[in-house]
Formats: structure tokens, sequence, C-alpha cells
């Protein structure tokens, strides 16, 4: 993750729901919406990782599932206010060219939680078709307006 310490992500792994919005690591992001977006997105990944070790010596395992472009009446909904088609060229250069389907992502989590997955804990299964990779390889970095806040190379990305 660029741009925060690891103070503050220790901050997000660990604190209670409700003191969230107040840390540093969130206040300093402004109206930037889409370091918003990174920002939650990577929490979650270190607040899974933090409850993973937590619960693992009771016998569960916790992880996440970050969907890329679903075929559903939202994405359409999406797509079809998207004046400039940004959203389907994404798609059309990255990896699989397609949305996924709901199903797509089902089998990812029918996967997760079944018994082929039970080493696996405190990780987040990036089900996108290559849209993740394609954007940290091919699109533009933007600098940010915060001097905290996430660049768009980061792991996580938002759409």
């Amino acid at each position: 993750m660029a741009s925060i310490s690891a103070e503050d992500e220790a901050a997000l792994a660990t604190a209670p729901a409700e003191e969230l919005l107040g840390l540093d690591a969130v206040t300093d992001l402004g109206d930037d919406t889409t370091a918003a977006c990174i920002l939650a997105k990577r929490a979650n990944h270190v607040r899974v990782q933090a409850a993973a070790l937590a619960w693992n010596r009771l016998g569960a395992r916790v992880n996440t599932l970050s969907p890329g472009v679903i075929a559903t009446a939202m994405a359409k909904a999406e797509a079809d206010s998207d004046a400039d088609g940004h959203m389907l060229k994404m798609l059309d250069a990255c990896g699989a060219g397609r949305p996924g389907t709901p199903g797509e992502i089902a089998d990812a989590v029918a996967f997760l939680t079944g018994p082929e997955a039970r080493y696996i804990t405190g990780t987040d299964l990036l089900v996108d078709g290559g849209q993740a990779a394609w954007i940290r390889r091919h699109m533009r970095r933007r600098p940010s307006s915060s001097p905290n806040a996430p660049s768009a190379s980061t792991s996580a990305t938002c759409s």
C-alpha cells in the first residue's frame, strides 16, 4: 500500500469499527473518493488478516473475496451511464475481456468455504478476470491530492 504508515495500517486492522472513520488515515483523505475506496479495501484486507490470527486457533477461517465487474443489473446500469465507455474499454483490454458471472463468484465462494480451502485463512481472493492486474500495469498513475492517500498503484482497485 502506498502512502500509509505501518502505524496507520495497524490502526486500520485493529481499531473498533466505530472508531474507523476517525483514524488519521481516513480523515486525511478529504473528498478523494477513489483514494477512499482503495483505502477501504486495504482496511478490509488487513482487518481480515488480524481476524484470521485471532480466530485461527479456534478453528475458524476468515477470508474475503474481491469480485471485479460482474454481470448484474447494477453493473449494466453503471455501464449504461458511462458516457465514454470507460468501464467497457477496461473490460475489453484486460484479462478475460468480459464481466464475470454471479455463478463464477458463487464457485469461488464455494471453494473458499469448502474443505479444499481448509488451509487458507487471512487472505483475499481476487476474482476479476485480470482487471486489477491490468489496471496496475497499464492505467496511468494519477498523483494524489492528499499526502496519505493511497495511489492507483496499490493492490486494491475500485470498480
